[in-house]
């Protein structure tokens, strides 16, 4: 479900997860912090100046335990992020590969390159900061020398200062915690259940019972000595798995083993649910039931998969591509809604229910205003009208035009005010469904346009940003708030079809249905994006847009150009030049009277602008401030190099400004076609057609509803959003708010970059979570 690129280039050696993070050591001596809800990078732990080969999590969740290639082991607050205790042995241990930590005993047991085990008690005083009776450590050429293991371009050098370490209390483990020699071999892999179990290069497990703090060897589970135990799984139950060299998983209860065939080296093993799963050197990674019998492999990485873990629904891959990969089990996944949510269950629960929902509407290719798409679309609109359903709406479709898409309208019902006087007010959310096409003739997609794909904390899909995801996280929203039973109004859902088309039938359905939408107090949309990647925006206004055609063609036959050239008029030459007569060398539209009703620009729309960059100032009310024209392209009747075709027909637009009138300028602009058409001596004809046309809208940013949403906005980012307006339109706002007599707000949840429209569309995930976040406040 979801896919992080390490960007440093360095393999992911060792993993562990909490409810609320992630922990990836790295062939760099980093360890990488990434949020589980954002799959974004939160924070890095530096300090180990070798690669980090094992990491474990205490159970209450407080403490990591991170050991590495430079023969030392951290212990980080994961709350803080900061590290806490660093601890060494009294021996050169070389390479540690592997560490757990008992909370019976509170003591930290590790093994190591050198064949011992060894274990530090954090009852001792060091760890209280302590020196008395500290061991002295010996000067050991590994101070001054590069690692033997998985050195890498980030490696840190011996030569690098502590600086990371002028908090940390640093600790010895002490002569009578080492046991040498525990193994013939490397010893890769220990966990302790209630006795500790070491996998070793020998190709045996030993197990050893703790008592009081100390280790007394109990029995030896003899293996293959060609074969070492690379990894070590334990269930509640006893069972032990066993990864070893040569591609067998082994499972054993004392009584026997079985044997699971794997091609290569089984590197990681990993309990989930009721199987198991098993990660080797040849990049798969297998699932096998409770039976042990094999069930999936999953081959997504290309490279040797070195690390597994889990966390709640998530099965997490680490590998030598540099990646790491979060799967969602099928057989665990749980969707039951009558649960008592903590927060972090609750935002796992949605981020779960979320993905799950826009991965299959993503896969409905609902692409309005093309026939052939007319029944996936109505099969987008009919799942989300599902959707709305099942968490808590009412819910219906509205037709819209005959042969366009349908509406889609859902209403929650707000707590009923204790006051009968007072009545309990309705917000509009507006959106749409319908998507341009993503045809990838040019494979320009990273991934199929319709499979939603998740990558460094971005969701990739068409619709993902345009508008299925802000549409989504504003019904997860409201759908929250009902189950927590803070719903204090009424909240509508009115989500279009065909709103990439210009809104063909919108009006008119929701003018036959009247009355689903009455007494609506306020009307939100979330269809745009933010000025640029990291500053939230608040937009306040759109330009109008006139979509029209201009044909010039002739009642004759297409003709060839060797035999008719020179003789006749051409409808395309006719064309191209009228469209040179509509806008001059410095861009300014030609057509009299175009600009006379322009408002001009106030000292509240400057200030907001008073930008240092006169260029940038001068771009941004090009884009958001005047009204422009657009040739979009030019269609002939026949496409053929030797032809002259007998028709040719331009697409453009007219994006209108307050105050001009939408009929006012539609009269112009055929007033001007027409008499710059008539200064040609031609024998076609010309015929202009105005095909859609919606107005602008400018909202009020001094607004109650406008200070609401500011106020939602800077609790979420700590910052004060910008104030921007838009060149694009969207036909149904100022319509709405007509309609409705309430005033809209517009909250753009995507950033600069998302690519609507364009191949690659995307969302972060971090502001899907934002997004709804706000929207919660809102209400």
């Amino acid at each position: 479900v979801h896919t992080i690129s390490q960007e440093d280039e360095n393999s992911v050696l060792s993993l562990a997860a909490s409810r609320q993070y992630l922990f990836s050591g790295s062939q760099s001596s980093k360890i990488h912090v990434w949020d589980l809800q954002t799959f974004t990078l939160v924070a890095t732990l530096e300090g180990h100046r070798g690669s980090v080969l094992g990491l474990s999590i205490s159970k209450d969740q407080k403490w990591l335990f991170s050991c590495s290639g430079d023969g030392t082991i951290r212990v980080w607050d994961t709350g803080t992020l900061k590290c806490t205790y660093s601890i060494v042995s009294c021996h050169d241990v070389g390479d540690i590969f592997s560490i757990v930590y008992s909370e019976k005993s509170n003591t930290l047991f590790f093994g190591s390159q050198n064949t011992s085990i060894q274990w530090y008690s954090f009852d001792d005083p060091q760890t209280r900061g302590s020196t008395t009776g500290v061991p002295v450590l010996p000067i050991t050429p590994r101070n001054s020398q590069k690692l033997k293991f998985f050195e890498g371009p980030g490696m840190l050098e011996c030569e690098i200062t502590d600086n990371f370490d002028e908090d940390v209390i640093k600790c010895v483990v002490r002569e009578k915690n080492v046991h040498l020699n525990a193994h013939d071999g490397y010893v890769y892999s220990i966990k302790v259940l209630i006795h500790l179990n070491l996998g070793s290069g020998d190709g045996d497990v030993k197990i050893w019972i703790i008592i009081d703090g100390t280790l007394k060897y109990l029995q030896t589970l003899v293996g293959n000595s060609d074969k070492g135990v690379l990894s070590l799984a334990l269930s509640e139950d006893g069972y032990l798995f066993c990864g070893v060299q040569g591609g067998d998983v082994q499972e054993s209860k004392l009584l026997g083993v079985v044997k699971m065939c794997v091609k290569d080296d089984v590197l990681a093993v990993a309990l989930k649910g009721p199987g198991l799963v098993s990660a080797s050197a040849d990049g798969t990674t297998k699932i096998w039931s409770q039976g042990f019998e094999f069930r999936e492999s999953l081959d997504e990485h290309s490279g040797a998969v070195l690390a597994l873990t889990t966390t709640g629904n998530y099965l997490i891959t680490g590998s030598s591509d540099h990646s790491i990969k979060f799967w969602d089990l099928p057989s665990t996944r749980n969707r039951e809604r009558h649960v008592c949510f903590t927060l972090h269950t609750l935002n796992h629960f949605f981020l779960d229910t979320f993905l799950y929902v826009l991965e299959k509407w993503v896969a409905m290719r609902t692409v309005g205003g093309n026939p052939k798409y007319m029944e996936e679309c109505r099969r987008g609109a009919r799942f989300l009208k599902n959707v709305l359903q099942q968490l808590g709406a009412v819910s219906r479709m509205i037709p819209g035009e005959c042969g366009r898409n349908p509406l889609v309208y859902g209403k929650f019902t707000g707590k009923t005010s204790p006051d009968p006087s007072k009545k309990t007010p309705t917000v509009l959310i507006y959106g749409h469904y319908d998507v341009i096409s993503a045809e990838d003739e040019k494979q320009e997609w990273n991934s199929d346009p319709f499979k939603l794909t998740g990558k460094n904390g971005y969701l990739y899909g068409r619709g993902t940003s345009d508008n299925k995801g802000p549409i989504l996280s504003c019904i997860f929203a409201v759908n929250e708030l009902l189950n927590e039973g803070l719903l204090d109004v009424n909240v509508i859902f009115l989500i279009e079809g065909e709103e990439e088309s210009g809104s063909v039938g919108f009006f008119e359905g929701v003018n036959k249905h009247k009355e689903l939408f009455a007494d609506v107090d306020m009307i939100l949309l979330s269809n745009s994006y933010w000025l640029g990647e990291d500053v939230p925006c608040l937009t306040y206004g759109l330009r109008g847009v006139i979509h029209a055609s201009v044909t010039v063609s002739n009642p004759r036959a297409d003709m060839h150009s060797g035999v008719e050239g020179g003789a006749i008029s051409e409808p395309l030459i006719d064309l191209i030049h009228v469209l040179g007569k509509i806008v001059d060398n410095d861009k300014k539209i030609l057509i009299p009277g175009f600009y006379d009703n322009v408002r001009p620009v106030t000292d509240t729309e400057e200030q907001p602008l008073a930008l240092d960059a006169e260029k940038l100032k001068y771009d941004l009310m090009a884009r958001w401030r005047y009204p422009t024209f657009t040739v979009h392209k030019i269609d002939v009747s026949i496409n053929n190099p030797t032809i002259i075709p007998r028709s040719a027909t331009a697409i453009v637009s007219m994006r209108v400004v307050p105050d001009q009138s939408i009929a006012e300028i539609c009269e112009q602009f055929k007033n001007h076609v027409r008499n710059a058409f008539e200064d040609n001596v031609s024998e076609n004809n010309i015929s202009i057609d105005i095909q859609s046309a919606s107005e602008y809208w400018l909202g009020n940013p001094q607004s109650e509803y406008f200070k609401a949403v500011e106020n939602a906005i800077e609790e979420e980012w700590n910052v004060k959003p910008l104030y921007i307006r838009e060149g694009g339109s969207i036909p149904a706002v100022r319509w709405l708010e007509k309609f409705c007599n309430a005033p809209a707000v517009h909250l753009p949840m995507g950033q600069a970059s998302d690519q609507a429209h364009l191949h690659n569309e995307r969302i972060r995930l971090r502001n899907i979570h934002a997004g709804r976040r706000i929207v919660k406040r809102l209400l």
